[in-house]
């Protein structure tokens, strides 16, 4: 399908893994029963690897330079600190940041979970328009090096070049750079959408292999949230707007519709109001997975029960073999929740929405510390 390229201009807005390892818990003990010891170790292995044939890309593609030492054909290069010895053959993939030889890690699995501003279940949409826009946006990144699992915020307002399917003329495709959350509403609000969105965070990370996607509507939250008893955590910020008794500091549970209010609002009239969500929607994303995993040690139901009332708000392409895998690896992995990275950069006030524009370098140095490792040329 041809495509329309837009130089410029502001477009207007048509505007954690916790699903998945809910299931994937569900999904395992039927796969044990069924299958047995023999038949689930061949069922797991064939998971792991549909997973790295799901990702979106080989590897992250971030320009630098080889080192003069290993320069060919006359290529310049910049000095590096662990520069490689005369009879080092320099690698394709490797590549240099601050002085030093790094490689990307091909034992990391990327997962990209959005959060969709609608209340009800999920369906698709027919005008390509009102998917719904992606308010919520994580990265989890699983390090099956270092048994590790690390989450990135991205902020909903970050500008990138948008896919609007099917709004040309003639029915083409139109390409226009526009904030990163209304890319899901350009779409059916289902699988295209949510791949329109995995293949825009992709290339905000320099291309950086995604392996699969999971996006739920926020209203399924307050079902998630009920499940749990309510969702407690002390207030970062005046949220007067949304309930006059939410001052800062106050200690509150969200249950029902206060849950979608916490992750949803912001004050339109409030300058960088998208990073401050953001702010709040990492709190919750922390309290909420400590919440699940206590719980879990006291009543082993509690997985099953979760995802019954979630599922009719979640769209995702992973497979049952995928989740299964997942869920037997991620039994014996560290999940940091406390430490979810944002991207720094700066947000300016478009001709009509605020736009927020990433630190470049700032963003480099976040996948050199996620995503790659120092190569040894001792």
């Amino acid at each position: 399908m041809r495509k329309i390229k837009l130089t410029g201009g502001n477009v207007g807005r048509h505007r954690r893994k916790i699903g998945n390892t809910i299931l994937a818990w569900c999904l395992t003990l039927g796969v044990v029963a069924i299958l047995g010891v023999v038949g689930v170790k061949i069922f797991l292995h064939m998971g792991r690897e549909s997973l790295k044939k799901n990702a979106t890309s080989s590897g992250p593609v971030i320009v630098t330079e080889i080192p003069e030492s290993a320069a060919d054909e006359g290529e310049s290069g910049a000095a590096v600190n662990n520069t490689p010895a005369p009879d080092t053959t320099w690698q394709e993939n490797w590549v240099v940041y601050n002085g030093k030889v790094y490689e990307y890690n091909e034992e990391m699995l990327n997962f990209l979970v959005l959060g969709i501003d609608k209340m009800e279940k999920v369906k698709k949409s027919k005008d390509n328009v009102s998917g719904g826009q992606a308010d919520a946006i994580f990265l989890v990144c699983m390090n099956q090096k270092t048994s590790e699992v690390k989450l990135i915020g991205v902020n909903r307002d970050t500008m990138v070049d948008v896919v609007m399917v099917g709004i040309g003329e003639n029915g083409e495709d139109v390409i226009a750079p526009a904030e990163i959350a209304v890319q899901h509403g350009f779409g059916d609000g289902m699988e295209q959408s949510c791949e329109l969105t995995v293949d825009a965070v992709s290339g905000l990370f320099y291309d950086l292999p995604i392996h699969g996607y999971m996006s739920f509507n926020m209203g399924g939250l307050a079902a998630l949230s009920n499940a749990l008893g309510g969702v407690t955590l002390t207030l970062q910020d005046d949220l007067t707007g949304i309930h006059k008794k939410w001052t800062k500091g106050t200690e509150i549970t969200l249950k029902g519709q206060d849950t979608y209010d916490f992750l949803h609002w912001r004050d339109l009239k409030d300058f960088e109001s998208a990073r401050k969500r953001l702010a709040r929607q990492k709190q919750y994303l922390s309290v909420m997975s400590h919440s699940v995993l206590a719980q879990t040690k006291e009543d082993i139901t509690l997985p099953v029960r979760l995802y019954t009332k979630f599922k009719p708000y979640i769209v995702t392409n992973l497979s049952v073999d995928q989740i299964s895998w997942l869920a037997s690896r991620l039994v014996d992995y560290t999940i940091d929740t406390d430490t979810i990275y944002s991207l720094e950069g700066e947000t300016k006030m478009g001709q009509q929405f605020e736009e927020f524009y990433p630190d470049k370098e700032a963003l480099k140095a976040l996948m050199f510390e996620l995503f790659y490792d120092e190569v040894n040329l001792d």
